[in-house]
């Protein structure tokens, strides 16, 4: 379901709707000219696409469990009550360690065509380090 059939089913509506999708679902809370609010919910070993936006930001806060956000394809461990910053054209994705739960702030354009998808490969060195690259 896309974001404009979600958000016109919850303005007609006042229950939270929520959609399945392969690492999860997401539950939208608040919807508002230029941003929205959602609930994330990853399963445990799953990622959303590595993507970027070009007219809207976001903001994570882990309300629980932990893993890996990944943005420019630098990694960084996040944990209940972690908040994430990401800034407009940033390739970003979460990998969930455990389950997690997280409230997602869109502002900005909250369109899904707003959206431009990467295919995130990672490396594995010989000296046991690993890094992430956007194979082309």
């Amino acid at each position: 379901m896309e974001n404009k059939q979600v958000i016109k089913s919850v303005s007609e509506n006042p229950q939270p709707v929520t959609v399945a999708k392969g690492w999860g679902s997401y539950t939208v809370l608040h919807e508002e000219s230029n941003n929205l609010t959602i609930l994330v919910t990853l399963n445990e070993g799953s990622r959303m696409r590595y993507h970027s936006h070009k007219e809207r930001r976001e903001l994570w806060v882990v309300a629980s469990g932990s893993g890996i956000v990944v943005m420019n394809e630098d990694e960084k461990i996040v944990r209940t009550g972690d908040v994430i910053e990401i800034p407009r054209e940033v390739r970003h994705t979460v990998i969930a360690n455990s389950e997690l739960k997280l409230i997602e702030v869109q502002i900005g354009n909250t369109s899904i065509e707003d959206k431009t998808t990467y295919n995130l490969q990672k490396d594995y060195y010989s000296d046991g380090s690993t890094g992430y690259y956007v194979a082309r």
